[in-house]
């Protein structure tokens, strides 16, 4: 029997949980033709939003392009030239007239196509470089002339976002140029690093400031996921007691991916005949869930200083999501001045090992959460 949990993909169809409100406000600023942003930590679900948004809104052509792959400008020139002509231009049309109309949008590029072993048409560009503004120009404003010429309406999502600042220092400039003209497209910007999105969208010194408004993505209830897991058990034949699947959200802090990841490996036990109802039974699938990790945990934690250890260990032991300058916490780290304290809090975030939510901090994989508590206790 196939496992009914979803996790480290895409999430469609039954395996995506609830996100109705989210789903009613994007699609509402799609319709709208509003540009935002939307910041979450990895895996997170904010891609399997996007596209799930983009699966229901109706009358609006949809793109979704992944700027983490990215290495330089002509790599994003190109790559995103190639998902433009994949997902705007009819590849079925007559190969002479659909090299003419490539010719006709992508000017100076020399842009063709050719064929595969298999006979399969493939996009390229035969422009030895492309990096000046004129030619990236060419490209970005590729939408809006497809848009105006065919009376489209268009939504693109630039995910991890980012990257663009690690890409070309120059490129966000462009693209505002170019972006800030268009009138018949809207853009959705997606990241996982807080304060590189924070200071492309808020810093009033840069391109994109206040160029679309943001959007927050909150944690699933936990009613909700506790509903979608039970849920998921009995369309395979199977049950969950209420008080185990209270234990693996408390565990997982109801991170979406982890819920599903723990889920996932609960499913597989009770399926091989575990019983859920032991006291024991929330320790053991921690236990394999922690050991199977162990290794590359061990080597994280190896990496690091003796500041960034005390600061982790005192994040894991709190009750709660630790605002560790408060004063009950601030005694596990009195010893550490409020700038090394700091110092390290930022370097730790930088390591995508903790994040900041308001004036808490959490530590981004619930495993490694467990794992540092199992080390000290």
């Amino acid at each position: 029997m196939k496992n009914p949990f979803r996790f480290g993909e895409i999430v469609e169809g039954n395996s995506f949980c609830n996100r109705k409100e989210e789903l009613k406000a994007i699609g509402a600023a799609i319709k709208n033709r509003y540009s935002f942003w939307l910041y979450s930590p990895r895996r997170f679900g904010k891609t399997s939003l996007i596209l799930r948004a983009f699966k229901e809104v109706k009358g609006v052509k949809t793109i979704y392009f992944d700027m983490y792959n990215v290495q330089h400008t002509d790599d994003f020139a190109r790559k995103y030239a190639q998902r433009l002509t994949s997902d705007l231009f009819n590849w079925k049309e007559d190969i002479r007239k659909f090299t003419q109309k490539l010719g006709h949008y992508f000017k100076n590029l020399f842009p063709g196509v050719s064929f595969d072993t298999g006979g399969n048409p493939t996009f390229t560009l035969e422009a030895r470089t492309i990096e000046n503004q004129n030619d990236i120009d060419t490209i970005l404003n590729i939408p809006e002339k497809f848009a105006v010429k065919h009376n489209q309406q268009l939504c693109i999502a630039f995910d991890e976002f980012q990257e663009i600042n690690r890409i070309d220092p120059f490129l966000i400039n462009w693209m505002r140029s170019s972006f800030q003209k268009q009138k018949n497209v809207s853009y959705i910007f997606l990241g996982s690093k807080n304060s590189l999105m924070n200071s492309i969208f808020s810093d009033m010194g840069s391109p994109f400031y206040e160029f679309g408004f943001k959007m927050d993505i909150n944690s699933i209830s936990k009613e909700d996921l506790m509903q979608f897991i039970k849920n998921r058990f009995i369309s395979t034949g199977l049950t969950i007691p209420d008080k185990a699947v209270e234990n693996l959200l408390e565990k997982s802090r109801c991170h979406p991916h982890f819920s599903q990841y723990f889920a996932s490996v609960i499913w597989e036990m009770i399926y091989e005949g575990a019983n859920p109802n032991k006291d024991e039974f929330t320790k053991t699938w921690l236990h394999r869930i922690i050991n199977s990790q162990s290794i590359m945990f061990q080597n994280i934690f190896d990496q690091l200083n003796n500041n960034q250890r005390i600061v982790l260990k005192a994040i894991a032991l709190s009750k709660d999501d630790m605002e560790i300058f408060s004063a009950q916490n601030r005694e596990n780290v009195s010893f550490l001045a409020s700038s090394t304290l700091d110092t390290t809090l930022k370097s730790l975030i930088q390591k995508d090992l903790i994040y900041k939510s308001g004036k808490s901090y959490t530590i981004f994989n619930p495993v490694f959460r467990e794992w540092i508590i199992s080390i000290y206790t």
